[in-house]
């Protein structure tokens, strides 16, 4: 599986805002933090915001905040909501499946659902808490972290 830039740089900023021990911080905060560029946030943040995720709340101490425990936030969660349905093949879904001629006694198929299964009980597993807990290096030392590209 592949992940799309916009998926890593939502998991940066979930990561972020559970590290923050509830927040809020405010957008140029996070993008600092994790070496996203600001414009790049400020699509991915509304997502967020409506899936639930986080919250924003406005005046001068406003910013943004988790709006779950970071223990009852999963990776899988996050990576959903960017990637959409994560098997590797469009026949290997769970739903709607694609249409295949080759469906009927395809081996292949079968492998890629074992790889659609794997991923999801993989990132199903990880929740941001655990994240946090391992986090090292400029996620708790902001020194090492270098300047965000624009972009």
């Amino acid at each position: 599986m592949w992940v799309s830039r916009k998926t890593d740089y939502a998991t940066r900023a979930i990561l972020a805002l559970a590290l923050d021990n509830g927040g809020p911080l405010k957008l140029e905060e996070i993008a600092r933090r994790t070496a996203v560029p600001q414009s790049v946030l400020e699509q991915v943040m509304p997502t967020m915001r409506t899936a639930g995720l986080v919250r924003s709340e406005r005046g001068p101490a406003g910013g943004y905040r988790l709006n779950k425990e970071p223990e009852e936030i999963t990776l899988e969660r996050v990576v959903r909501l960017f990637q959409g349905p994560l098997a590797p093949i469009g026949c290997a879904t769970r739903h709607h499946p694609e249409p295949c001629p080759m469906t009927v006694g395809c081996t292949m198929r079968e492998v890629w659902k074992e790889v659609r299964d794997a991923t999801i009980s993989l990132l199903g597993g990880v929740t941001f808490a655990d994240l946090a807990a391992r986090a090292g290096g400029p996620w708790t030392d902001p020194s090492l972290l270098a300047e965000p590209a624009d972009g």
